[in-house]
């Protein structure tokens, strides 16, 4: 139901309306959309006009760069969608998640899984960006409005499943290593993370959110999971949607 009804709001934004469908509401601590992505302090605000950041296109895997391009697109299309948002968060944490204090926290196969999965991603967000931006007149509006963040969110995890299904089926040590790698992320013990978490006003807003998610699964993330992947998405979701409008 919640997904039919963003659709039909999303088809009055593109038709010139104005808000984006409203995220469930999750009782997050609040957030005013600032965050360091690879050193930079920028705003993930839609309507933030600042300059953003510019980083080499092999920085961090390119996972620096690729966040900024989901930010543009995020202020061009924000009003219509949080889609782009969320993918520059998930691949902003990515980002944070390779720095260099906590790179190990992933073993080389799972990086090398994420470091193509985020390129595979890439074209997905850029296929959203086009169905968003749609053509003119009266078509165009109606391609723009089949574009529901839901939806787009779904479609990734999606992709990604197949991508974690052909890695379990080649390679099956490597698929255990990156589950076992990534969960530990999602359900962090380590009293260092766990204090950095608490020191970031997104991570801590971010981290309610997933321990909602955990109370929801028995206690625990599992990265392997789809729909506990559009879970984890819909706290970003809901987090990019209750940044102030500036």
């Amino acid at each position: 139901m919640r997904a039919g009804i963003a659709g039909l709001m999303l088809f009055a934004a593109a038709c010139g309306g104005g808000q984006p469908p409203a995220a469930p509401d999750l009782g997050l601590p609040a957030w005013d959309g600032e965050q360091v992505v690879c050193g930079k302090t920028v705003s993930f605000a839609r309507t933030n006009t600042d300059p953003l950041p510019e980083f080499a296109a092999n920085e961090r895997l390119g996972l620096c760069a690729r966040t900024v391009r989901y930010m543009v697109l995020n202020r061009q299309y924000g009003a219509q969608t949080s889609y782009f948002g969320v993918a520059a968060e998930t691949t902003a944490t990515l980002a944070a998640t390779y720095a260099p204090l906590v790179r190990r926290a992933y073993s080389g196969s799972t990086w090398e899984f994420m470091d193509t999965l985020s390129g595979d991603t890439e074209m997905l967000v850029n296929s959203a960006a086009e169905k968003v931006a749609g053509g003119r007149g009266l078509l165009g509006r109606i391609s723009r409005a089949q574009l529901t963040t839901d939806a787009a969110i779904r479609e990734e995890q999606q992709a990604v499943q197949a991508a974690l299904d052909t890695f379990a089926a080649d390679n099956p040590e490597g698929y255990a290593q990156l589950i076992k790698d990534v969960n530990g992320t999602f359900n962090p013990t380590n009293p260092m993370l766990i204090a950095a978490i608490n020191r970031s006003p997104f991570y801590r807003a971010y981290e309610a959110g997933l321990a909602q998610v955990r109370a929801n699964h028995g206690g625990a993330i599992d990265y392997a999971d789809i729909e506990q992947r559009i879970e984890i998405s819909g706290v970003l979701q809901a987090l990019i949607e209750a940044i102030p409008v500036e």
